[in-house]
């Protein structure tokens, strides 16, 4: 009980600062140091077990798959390419609702924090012709842009999950796919209720033939990293290494503008943010409180599901961030879903409860933003998605059953 008492301690103090604003990767180092200091850690051993967790291969991986993705989207970004996938995509589609759906998710393949702003202005230019509310509007390009952050090994939340769970990328993308399809099979029931086939209008044209090698060109590069890291299953270091080492020499990129790119697209704000995780999963294992705390669940003989689906829920639910009810509370969790290597049937239901908690946060930067562009009312927004989220978590059963 009393390393219940105190974890909870800790994780309150966590999410009151990240309410609060304050940067994740240093809130999470500061509970870590926390949660060492109740449990009278000696400062040595608590600084040598900082270091272990920065310094282990999984850590180093997830910082250089890291690093590479902010520097592609970076240059697809700034060489136009972003803005051509979605301008040829618009004459191939003949349906405005495929264009609208098709927006968000194209910009979603790359995590980017602007990606909602960007893909915003493409659903309101598809639907220009048409009579859809603003709530309407937003709920559709919200929805949209998330169906890739359960199955994309670009996305920062399964590189985590993968590094936590030592479980490899591709069996984790595996098990998450029921959730990405039911996204887009319950796009299609709630985001276009009532709106008919209607095709967009559009000004001078070059051709369905040449927009969509338009198309396939721009989208190359994400999706050969797909098919390299998922399929081909290639460490994803070396596939996305490889392919910014292409993207530079194909746009023809000098050594000041190599420079000028590192500078621009490498946030280390971001990179702080996994460091900041690690210590603190290192930190819960230094201390022992893993251990007490999933003793003292065992033994209050509350159902491990439960346990597993409320708390990373609540966890997205307030901080609205992927990334955050990963680093919180998978540590914690881990050990009910079956020691070092977890089951993969819960680490889905896990990470599924908490991408619907973060979908339907007030504070999730995607919402928030989407909301403000299209001026919608949110309590509306909130009215449309919480079912349809609702029904994507129930997809948890497939991979429960499969994988358990």
């Amino acid at each position: 009980m009393i390393d219940l008492l105190k974890t909870l301690a800790v994780l309150v103090a966590v999410v009151v600062m990240v309410r609060r604003r304050w940067h994740l990767g240093a809130v999470m180092a500061l509970g870590a140091a926390f949660l060492a200091f109740s449990y009278l850690t000696p400062p040595l051993r608590f600084l040598s077990g900082a270091w272990v967790a920065l310094a282990s291969p999984k850590s180093l991986e997830m910082t250089a798959t890291l690093v590479f993705t902010m520097i592609m989207e970076h240059i697809l970004r700034t060489t136009g390419t972003l803005r051509r996938m979605v301008a040829s995509l618009s004459e191939v589609l003949p349906d405005s609702r495929l264009i609208m759906a098709a927006m968000p998710a194209m910009i979603g393949m790359l995590p980017s924090p602007g990606g909602a702003v960007f893909s915003a202005p493409m659903v309101r230019e598809a639907s220009a012709h048409l009579t859809l509310p603003a709530d309407q509007k937003a709920f559709i390009n919200y929805w949209y842009r998330h169906p890739w952050e359960y199955i994309s090994p670009l996305y920062p939340g399964i590189i985590l999950v993968a590094g936590l769970s030592r479980i490899p990328y591709q069996k984790i993308v595996l098990a998450n796919s029921a959730f990405a399809v039911s996204v887009i099979f319950w796009g299609t029931i709630f985001c276009f209720r009532g709106v008919g086939s209607a095709p967009v209008p559009v000004g001078e044209t070059v051709g369905k033939r040449r927009a969509l090698s338009t198309f396939i060109i721009s989208v190359a590069p994400i999706l050969a990293t797909l098919i390299f890291v998922v399929v081909l299953q290639v460490n994803p270091v070396v596939a996305m290494g490889g392919m910014t080492a292409l993207l530079f020499a194909v746009h023809r990129y000098g050594p000041a503008r190599i420079v000028t790119t590192l500078r621009e697209s490498v946030s280390v704000k971001a990179l702080s943010l996994i460091f900041g995780i690690m210590i603190f999963q290192e930190t819960l294992r230094l201390t022992g409180a893993l251990d007490g705390i999933s003793h003292f669940f065992v033994a209050s003989g509350l159902p491990v599901l439960f346990i597993i689906t409320a708390i990373p829920f609540l966890a997205g639910v307030m901080t609205g961030l992927t990334v955050a009810f990963v680093g919180i509370t998978f540590p914690i969790l881990m050990p009910l879903m079956g020691g070092d290597i977890p089951s993969l049937g819960l680490l889905s239901l896990a990470f599924g409860s908490g991408f619907a908690g973060v979908m339907l946060s007030p504070v999730h930067l995607c919402l928030v933003l989407t909301g403000e562009y299209f001026e919608a009312d949110m309590a509306r927004v909130f009215r449309r998605l919480w079912i349809p989220q609702a029904l994507v978590l129930a997809a948890a059963v497939v991979p429960v059953y499969i994988f358990s």
